[in-house]
């Protein structure tokens, strides 16, 4: 497009007008007075807010406060309270004669609240005194000096004093402490606790000692607490003696005065040898070495005298404080003792001192002296014997052989509970059974070897009804026709094998002494190594004290050209010899003796009959007897040690005859039967080993 040509444009003149905006801000303009009107406003406004919207909070203070402050955001003071808001806020506050307060409050969204603070009063001073006598004092058990004296800061309440003074009696009271910083006087008024004793001597000057401190010379006037008291007055040369005296408060004593005698003097007495003892004037003093006062310017006659030494005498008289020793040597005193020994040449040791034996008296001193008598292949003896100077004395020994001595160690009785008797039984090597060709044999009389090695003990008899009846009150055999088989004095019968057993081990529980059997799956068994406690003999040793009863201790005896009774070797037995079937028996007994009297129906008193070459009774006659073997008719072994039957067995072998017994064949030492249950002709005796564990 071409240009064109500018528009020519007059501008004329207008007149000016400012805007009305600006006009009316400066009609606005904040001016000094507007802005306290404002900030009026604004006061008057929070405090009608705060009015409206703050807490009212009462403290009470006990006792009164002098001066409080309270602080805190938008606080105000109404009256006896204060506006606050909710929150924190601080309290302090005083007292005269209390502890000020420091505290700060937790303000709620309650309404009105009010607090309640208490003051603690301040600690307040004692004054003591005693009426010018220093004391010791002691406030609630605590020290805290010596009168007069003032105690600061002691807390308001009560409080125990406690004044304690020498030659005063103890005081104890309380006191009210009222605190506020405050002063009190206390004066408090100590009771004497003493009396006054004048004491005078003979002679004059002698020191009067208290608990060992030295309160000067009599004639004197001391003043000593009350209650009881003791003194001693002293003085060189003189015997010291002592006062027990009783004080009352305020007495005024005087003592009678003190006597006092010369000082003793003293002796002291050694001897050798010691141990000896001594009298003077007849008044035995005690045994060397001695020390004893004696009275000065008196004569006394000393003896001093030990068992085996002649007696020593010494007079003696002692100055006052004078002192002697007497060393005494007492001479042995000698008795005569004549050795009568047995071998001749043996060994004597006097307190093991080897002697001479040429010459068989000794002049020995009469004290105790050990004698050891000594051989070889003999045992040693060792005595004790007291010579007498008056009288010779004999010590006459036979030394026994090794073993002789290891037997004597065995007593050969027993005395066991209920008066039952047990012989000692020395060992040997016997046989048992009989020959097969014997009159009257049976097959289960096995012939066999056996060596007994060790000593045992064996009933002297079969045990009674009373004995066993002690463990079995029960026990009732019944009655043989007319005869009772209960008697007391007469051998138990109708006890199994089984009840023989429990009686062994309930009469070793009864003495203390281990069981000799033990029960193993119901049946009892030998317990092993053998114990001491009671059982019934094994066949061997039963046989060995009946059949073998004649034979040496270690010896051996056998069945050939031994008698097969105990009497001999044919029929009828003497009349009167054992308990047997004659013929009282007739009835109930299966074979009777003919031309024979025993004069018993049943069971005759145990130990009635005579003993045999042992001391023992009935081992033939009056009843058969269990032993502890198995019966078996098994012949071997042909020989043993110490053997105790077969390990197997149903019953169990019974021995000897009975006041049954009236055949050939029951009659013979070789005869065995057998059984478990009790029969009226069985019973039992007891056994024993000598040494435990002897034999396994």
């Amino acid at each position: 497009m071409p240009p064109t040509d500018p528009v020519q444009e007059t501008l004329a003149p207008t007149p000016f007008e400012a805007p009305r905006q600006q006009a009316d801000l400066k009609a606005r303009r904040l001016t000094p007075r507007r802005l306290a009107t404002l900030v009026i406003a604004a006061l008057i406004g929070i405090t009608a807010w705060h009015l409206f919207t703050a807490k009212a909070v009462l403290i009470a203070f006990t006792p009164p406060a002098e001066s409080e402050s309270v602080s805190g955001w938008l606080t105000l003071p109404l009256g006896e309270r204060y506006l606050v808001r909710p929150g924190d806020l601080s309290v302090q506050a005083e007292a005269k004669g209390y502890y000020p307060i420091d505290t700060r409050l937790t303000i709620s969204n309650d309404a009105d609240q009010r607090f309640a603070l208490a003051f603690e009063k301040l600690p307040g001073h004692l004054r003591l005194t005693t009426g010018g006598i220093p004391a010791e004092v002691e406030i609630d058990g605590e020290p805290v000096g010596t009168t007069p004296l003032t105690v600061s800061s002691l807390s308001a309440g009560e409080h125990l004093v406690s004044i304690r003074a020498d030659w005063y009696r103890p005081l104890q009271t309380t006191v009210d402490i009222l605190g506020l910083d405050q002063s009190q006087d206390l004066a408090l008024t100590l009771e004497p606790a003493w009396g006054t004793v004048s004491l005078s001597s003979q002679p004059a000057e002698a020191r009067l000692i208290k608990d060992g401190e030295d309160l000067g010379l009599l004639p004197k006037t001391v003043r000593l607490l009350e209650g009881p008291q003791t003194v001693l007055i002293t003085k060189a040369g003189y015997q010291s003696q002592r006062l027990d005296l009783v004080i009352n408060r305020g007495d005024a004593i005087t003592v009678p005065e003190v006597i006092l005698a010369p000082a003793n003097g003293a002796v002291t007495l050694n001897s050798t040898p010691t141990g000896a003892l001594v009298t003077a004037n007849g008044v035995y003093l005690g045994v060397t070495p001695l020390q004893h006062a004696l009275s000065p310017n008196r004569n006394y006659d000393f003896l001093i005298s030990k068992s085996g030494f002649e007696p020593v005498t010494r007079s003696v008289q002692l100055a006052p404080t004078e002192v002697v020793t007497l060393d005494l040597t007492l001479a042995p005193r000698l008795g005569s003792v004549t050795f009568d020994i047995a071998p001749k040449q043996a060994n004597i040791r006097i307190n093991g001192v080897l002697q001479s034996n040429k010459n068989p008296t000794m002049r020995l001193p009469t004290t105790p002296q050990t004698i050891e008598i000594s051989q070889d292949g003999f045992a040693t003896i060792t005595q004790t014997i007291t010579p007498d100077a008056d009288f010779p004395k004999t010590l006459r020994v036979n030394l026994l052989t090794l073993a002789a001595a290891e037997l004597a160690q065995f007593p050969e009785i027993l005395e066991v509970r209920g008066g039952y008797r047990m012989q000692r039984i020395l060992p040997a090597t016997i046989e048992l059974g009989a020959a097969r060709r014997d009159r009257g044999g049976r097959s289960n009389e096995i012939q066999r070897l056996i060596t007994l090695t060790e000593p045992y003990y064996l009933g002297t008899t079969e045990v009674t009804n009373a004995q066993y009846q002690a463990f079995d009150a029960s026990h009732n055999p019944g009655v043989l026709g007319r005869t009772l088989l209960t008697a007391q004095e007469r051998p138990v019968v109708g006890v199994s094998w089984d009840q023989a057993v429990a009686f062994c081990n309930w009469l070793s529980d009864q003495e203390g002494l281990p069981r000799a059997y033990a029960s193993v799956n119901g049946r009892y068994e030998l317990i092993t190594p053998r114990t001491l406690g009671y059982r019934l003999p094994t066949e061997a040793e039963w046989s060995r004290a009946g059949r073998y009863a004649d034979v040496a201790a270690g010896a051996q005896g056998d069945i050939t050209g031994r008698a097969r009774f105990a009497w001999g070797d044919d029929l009828p037995p003497p009349n009167d010899f054992a308990n047997l079937a004659d013929e009282t028996a007739m009835g109930f007994a299966p074979n009777i003796i003919p031309n024979f009297k025993d004069r018993f129906r049943g069971p005759a008193p145990a130990g009635h009959f005579k003993a045999n070459a042992l001391g023992l009774f009935d081992l033939t006659g009056n009843v058969a007897e269990w032993v502890h073997d198995r019966f078996s008719t098994n012949r071997t072994p042909t020989a043993a040690t110490d053997w105790t039957g077969p390990s197997e067995g149903a019953v169990r072998v019974i021995r000897g005859s009975s006041y049954l017994s009236g055949s050939f064949s029951t009659l013979r030492w070789a005869y065995r039967d057998s059984g478990l249950e009790g029969r009226q002709d069985v019973g039992f005796r007891l056994a024993k080993n000598a040494i435990a564990g002897a034999v396994e």
